[in-house]
C-alpha cells in the first residue's frame, strides 16, 4: 500500500481524438458521449476518487464496451496506458504492498464503471490483488471503501505490521491495524485490508521471512550479523533497518517493512534478544537450533 503520484495526461484531449479517429472500430459512436465522459473525468477528480461519491455517466452500454476495448488494446490516442504499465510494473504494489505492481488495472471495475476504463486516474499500478476483490469497492458499514492510491494521503502513513504470538520456530503470525480507531479514515483502511491485503500471500511471506530470521537473522536484518548489546540498541537497529527498507520500496506498508515493523513489538522484540544472546550461540547462527 503506497500514495503515488498520479498520472500527468490530458485525459479529455485523448478522449476527443480517440472520438475523431476514423481508424478505430468505435468511431463515430464516442463522438455523442465525448462532453458527459469529460465531465464524469472532472466529478471523479473532484471526488477524489472515493467510491461512495464517484457517480456513473450516463452513456450508453455500446460506449462502455468499445472503452473496455481500448483499454484491452489501446490505440495511437491511448499510448499513455501502455506507457503506465511499463514505468510502474517493477514497482512495489501501491494497493496490497507486495514486491512488484506488474500490471495495470482499474481502481473502479470497468464492468461497472466502463466510462472511466480509459481514464488515466482510474488506472492503479498493481499486482494480481486488484483484481481478487473484482467488483468490490465499498462496504456495507459507513466509510468502508477501497483507498485510492493517487488520492488517498494516509497511504503514506504507516498502517499495518506483522503480528506474532506463541513465539518460536513456527509462531501464529498475521497483519494488524496500527492506526488508532479514531483516524479519519480508519474504516476505510481496515475495509482495504480486509478487501485487498488479507486476500495475497502476505501472511506466507512473513511466514517466510520468520523462518529466514531464525535460520540466519541477517538475512532480514542487516545488522544483526552482530548481536546487539542490549535491547535498547536491538530497538534501535530495528528503528534502522525499518527506515532503509520504507526507503529502498518507497512505501512504509511494503511487505518487508511490514515485517520488521512486527518485530518492534515490546515481547518480540525481548524474545528476540534473548535468542540472539543465548549461550553458546554465534553471531548469525540460528536462533533456534
Amino acid at each position: 500500500m503506497n500514495k503515488v503520484p498520479a498520472p500527468t495526461f490530458d485525459d479529455a484531449a485523448a478522449l476527443r481524438a480517440l472520438a475523431n479517429n476514423r481508424r478505430v472500430g468505435s468511431y463515430p459512436h464516442l463522438q455523442s458521449a465525448v462532453a458527459a465522459i469529460e465531465q464524469g473525468y472532472s466529478q471523479y477528480v473532484t471526488a477524489g476518487g472515493d467510491a461512495f461519491s464517484v457517480q456513473k455517466v450516463a452513456v450508453s452500454d455500446d460506449v462502455r464496451t468499445y472503452l473496455r476495448n481500448h483499454y484491452k488494446d489501446p490505440p495511437r490516442d491511448l499510448e499513455h496506458i501502455t506507457e503506465l504499465r511499463s514505468a510502474s510494473e517493477h514497482l512495489c504494489c501501491p494497493m496490497c504492498g507486495s514486491m512488484h505492481s506488474g500490471t495495470l488495472d482499474h481502481m473502479l471495475p470497468k464492468n461497472t464503471y466502463g466510462e472511466f476504463a480509459v481514464f488515466s486516474l482510474n488506472l492503479v499500478p498493481a499486482c494480481k490483488c486488484n483484481s481478487k476483490r473484482q467488483e468490490t469497492v465499498t462496504g456495507a458499514s459507513p466509510g468502508e471503501r477501497v483507498l485510492h492510491p493517487y488520492f488517498d494521503n494516509c497511504l503514506s502513513e504507516r498502517l499495518i505490521a506483522a503480528c506474532f504470538e506463541d513465539l518460536g520456530l513456527v509462531p501464529r503470525i498475521g497483519v494488524r491495524l496500527i492506526v488508532p480507531s479514531h483516524h479519519s479514515h480508519f474504516n476505510a483502511i481496515r475495509f482495504h485490508v480486509r478487501s485487498i491485503v488479507e486476500r495475497t500471500a502476505i501472511k506466507n511471506h512473513l511466514i517466510r521471512s520468520w523462518s529466514n530470521l531464525c535460520r540466519k537473522p541477517s538475512l532480514m536484518v542487516r545488522a544483526l550479523a552482530r548481536n546487539p548489546v542490549s535491547v535498547l540498541e536491538l530497538k534501535a537497529t530495528l528503528v534502522e533497518e525499518l527506515s532503509l527498507l520504507d526507503d529502498q520500496h518507497g512505501s512504509k506498508n511494503n511487505w518487508a517493512s511490514v515485517f520488521v515493523a512486527g518485530l518492534l513489538d515490546d515481547d518480540v522484540c525481548y524474545w528476540l534478544f534473548q535468542r540472539l544472546n543465548a549461550p553458546g550461540r554465534a553471531p548469525d547462527a540460528p536462533l533456534i537450533y
